[in-house]
């Protein structure tokens, strides 16, 4: 299989989704434009490191329920490429461990799915400026 490649203005991304959830990607890429940022996205995590972004995102979206995601091995990948990046994490209500292990990794932000789908604009909005 392919390894997955940066999609959608992946270039210069406001805002680089980790996620292979195409229904939501199309929900983050509406409020990326909305927020006057790009998208860039990557659907393997283990992907992260062959990147071809050019600058630091503003912001790492990482879907917490993916199968193959080893949240440890990519944020500290993520952070060694990207140090001064802030990163997101969302999941599924039900997945209070996941959640959970997400904060005392230290991503900078943990929503449950709902909570983001809700505030996504506003929430986006806020690493835009």
């Amino acid at each position: 299989m392919e390894p997955s490649k940066p999609q959608e203005g992946a270039g210069q991304a406001g805002v680089l989704f980790i996620g292979n959830d195409l229904m939501f990607q199309s929900k983050i890429s509406s409020a990326c434009r909305q927020s006057g940022m790009s998208l860039g996205v990557i659907r393997n995590p283990k992907d992260l490191g062959g990147a071809s972004i050019s600058g630091a995102p503003r912001l790492i979206v990482v879907d917490l329920g993916l199968a193959n995601l080893d949240l440890a091995e990519v944020l500290a990948s993520g952070r060694q490429i990207w140090p001064t990046t802030k990163w997101l994490g969302y999941g599924a209500h039900v997945q209070a461990e996941r959640l959970d292990s997400a904060t005392e990794l230290g991503l900078d932000v943990v929503l449950t799915r709902g909570q983001f789908d809700r505030d996504m604009v506003r929430v986006l909005q806020g690493f835009a400026e």
